[in-house]
């Protein structure tokens, strides 16, 4: 009598769950990375995007906005305080932004500490600071009027 075999063997079980776990332990750290790096790539756009509205603002009224937005986490009025002043300034739905954005004016990085302020007239700077519970917190990105920037 011939006997049929519908199943697989515990050796076979083991051997599948053993490659996926290690297909597992490979991707799911480029995923996360992936989406570290397209976060990062939103405050990089948003921030060159200010600067150039800023030299634009700065070249139709001979100074740049006034400081604009308040600084730190999760401000997502923020967008609406610097889109009244350069409506130009894009950025998305606040909801789904990764980083809150803030203008000082008069303002420059310093060498020393890129969070520190060094008074420089005229300029501005620019911040990009991640909002409570994003993918990137910690990451905080800035660029002034001479296009010095930490990214």
């Amino acid at each position: 009598m011939i006997q049929k075999n519908d199943g697989f063997t515990l050796v076979e079980l083991l051997t599948v769950l053993a490659i996926i776990s290690i297909l597992a332990l490979i991707g799911i750290p480029i995923y996360v990375g992936q989406q570290v790096r397209a976060a990062r790539t939103e405050a990089y756009t948003n921030l060159q995007s200010l600067r150039l509205l800023e030299e634009q603002y700065f070249a139709e009224n001979a100074s740049y906005v006034p400081t604009t937005g308040a600084g730190g986490p999760s401000q997502p009025g923020n967008i609406l305080l610097i889109q009244a002043v350069l409506p130009g300034f894009q950025p998305g739905p606040p909801q789904n932004l990764n980083y809150s954005y803030q203008i000082v004016q008069n303002m420059q990085i310093t060498t020393t500490n890129p969070l520190a302020y060094g008074a420089l007239t005229p300029c501005f700077y620019a911040v990009a600071t991640p909002n409570t519970g994003s993918i990137v917190v910690g990451n905080t990105f800035s660029i002034d009027c001479n296009d010095n920037k930490n990214f």
